[in-house]
């Protein structure tokens, strides 16, 4: 059952050329829109006739006959592997760069490993090694140096 609400979805949707409406529910649209006095339907009639009127006089720009044949060409032949794998690893900038981002995540894993050695025997625990990271003898080096002894 066509309603109002769907005529302004139609107007909205296709434009105010009724041969643009889907066929099944166009002559429907055109019945209930000469009989209805709804002004919204009149009001986006208006408009839509206004927008379909500057479409109409807009102009479709000129491709060139080269334009147009590198585009087919480019749609239609195969992409070699080669070109393929060429576009994978161009980096928009010099090797260094991704090479560099992942020096420096090494480094910062390697530096927080070191800096803070309960975080690493903790993680150590949870992968089943051990990690000492305490003296249990003494603090000094005498004493590190005098365990050699008791080996």
């Amino acid at each position: 059952m066509m309603t109002e609400d769907r005529i302004l979805e139609l107007i909205e949707a296709y434009g105010a050329d009724p041969m643009r409406w889907p066929v099944d529910e166009r002559a429907a649209a055109q019945t209930l829109l000469a009989a209805s006095d709804d002004p919204r339907l009149r009001t986006s009639l208006a408009a839509a006739k206004d927008l379909d009127t500057m479409l109409s006089m807009a102009t479709v720009p000129a491709i060139s006959p080269d334009a147009r044949h590198r585009l087919y060409a480019e749609a239609v032949a195969p992409t070699a592997p080669s070109a393929w794998l060429r576009r994978l690893f161009d980096w928009p900038g010099p090797i260094w760069q991704p090479t560099g981002a992942l020096a420096a995540a090494l480094v910062l894993g390697i530096w927080v490993g070191i800096a803070n050695p309960e975080a690493s025997a903790d993680i150590a625990g949870l992968a089943g090694g051990t990690v000492q990271t305490e003296v249990e003898s003494g603090d000094d080096f005498d004493s590190l140096v005098g365990m050699e002894d008791n080996l």
